[in-house]
């Protein structure tokens, strides 16, 4: 069962935190947060996301995938940080385990900012 909470939106500068907890994660939580950044020289605006691990106790998260449309980026995202799989489909750290406390983050770049949410992960 997955529950998923907006904690914030700030209509001035975009910027989302979705909190999601995996009800047999022993209390983990995946906190993803985006906000606009700035502009390429071009004029495309850029974004920048950081998905953390906010588990309460010493638990890493796996496997973890995000909704995510189309997302493309004009910007390279490093593919063993944040890949696109399929439509709607994205991979996290290459699905390698994300320890309890750390975040990793990246930045991309295109005319609107993607709806990032959870859609599965592995506790663990």
């Amino acid at each position: 069962m997955l529950s998923i909470i907006i904690i914030s939106t700030n209509l001035m500068i975009p910027f989302y935190t979705v909190v999601a907890a995996e009800t047999n994660c022993s209390n983990g939580d995946i906190v993803i947060a985006q906000s606009r950044v700035g502009t390429l020289p071009s004029g495309i605006p850029s974004f920048s996301v950081e998905i953390t691990n906010a588990c309460a106790r010493a638990c890493s998260i796996s496997n973890l995938r995000l909704k995510c449309g189309m997302f493309a980026s004009a910007v390279l995202v490093n593919p063993k940080i944040f890949k696109r799989q399929v439509v709607d489909d994205c991979l996290v750290n290459g699905g390698s385990p994300l320890a309890a406390g750390s975040t990793i983050s990246f930045k991309y770049a295109n005319t609107f900012q993607y709806p990032l949410s959870l859609a599965s992960a592995t506790c663990g």
